[in-house]
């Protein structure tokens, strides 16, 4: 069986990263092999310090490569890592080996999955019911009410903390395509499509996000309006993502990325709620109100709802693949 390597690459490379940064480098090796890299340039320094961030990220994107390969009819089996190179920290090591049984039924998801910033339709109870369905082994369902709304006030007031340090904005803002315009538009970063924003409100939150943030902050005007609490509470369930405290980041991604693939094949568009895995207060307030195990930590969390009928499916950037290779 021919093994198209870049294909597969293509497609790994449709898992999600923080920022949407795509940390993840590629390389071919001999005839059946794939090295697995983290791009040094593609770091965040504020907003992701210690790195976690980056490595659940790379462990989304090493399992989008077996999801890939499985669909294609090939199995990953772990080999030697590649060596270091300037800019290029090494990940992994795989070879691919032919494997009928490989496949994975949440391969079929993969293609649709992307975040939904968007308002989501009206919630029934039967979307409640089918969110507390979703509900697993490393995965809680908050889909009551009154809870959703205090876990509201918990992620707009942690969002904000963050929000307020003037480094992590700069950061952020420099991952934001907020313009068509922009040269990185549909290559990597948070668009302002992605981000379900007009262009009005993108251009408002470039003012809010940078020079106009300090005189909005002082007069009480930007922590309204940069709150999303309102989108959680009237979600159809709030799921929060736990593993076992001492699990590698790398590993957390793997199933980080598989949690999300659940969350698509079961019809409800979902976003990430950083802040309330980031944030220590708010990861205890979410880990009680969810009846997270001890023992676990919360990696993060999503909210998730049905997107409205004809809802067309928000631009996703991609870099090329080109680009992804090294």
């Amino acid at each position: 069986m021919t093994i198209d390597r870049r294909t597969l690459i293509a497609e790994a490379a449709l898992a999600p990263s923080v920022h949407n940064v795509q940390p993840a480098r590629w390389r071919c090796v001999g005839d059946d092999g794939i090295a697995l890299f983290e791009d040094v340039a593609t770091r965040l320094c504020v907003g992701d310090p210690t790195g976690n961030d980056a490595r659940i990220s790379l462990g989304a994107a090493a399992e989008g490569l077996r999801l890939a390969a499985g669909r294609a009819g090939f199995a990953l089996r772990e080999a030697e890592p590649p060596l270091a190179e300037p800019g290029l920290v090494p990940v992994a090591g795989y070879r691919l080996v032919s494997d009928a049984a490989a496949a994975d039924p949440l391969a079929g998801a993969v293609d649709a999955r992307r975040s939904w910033r968007g308002g989501f339709a009206t919630v029934e109870d039967a979307d409640r019911g089918a969110a507390a369905a979703l509900a697993g082994a490393d995965a809680k369902v908050v889909t009551d009410r009154a809870l959703l709304a205090e876990l509201a006030r918990v992620y707009d007031a942690a969002s904000y903390d963050f929000l307020r340090d003037a480094g992590f904005r700069r950061e952020l803002l420099s991952w934001m395509r907020l313009r068509r315009s922009h040269p990185r538009w549909a290559t990597d970063g948070l668009n302002a499509g992605a981000m379900a924003m007009g262009a009005v409100e993108a251009r408002g939150a470039g003012v809010v996000l940078g020079k106009g943030f300090a005189l909005l902050d002082r007069v009480g005007l930007a922590r309204p309006l940069l709150a999303e609490g309102s989108k959680v509470a009237a979600a159809a369930g709030l799921v929060v993502f736990h593993r076992p405290a001492g699990e590698a980041p790398f590993e957390s991604g793997r199933h980080f990325y598989r949690l999300w693939l659940r969350l698509e094949a079961a019809g409800f568009g979902a976003a990430v709620l950083a802040a309330l895995a980031d944030d220590p207060a708010a990861a205890r307030t979410v880990a009680a109100t969810a009846g997270v195990p001890a023992g676990e930590r919360v990696v993060s969390a999503f909210r998730i709802g049905r997107r409205p009928a004809g809802a067309a499916p928000l631009p996703r950037a991609r870099r090329s693949l080109d680009d992804l290779l090294v």
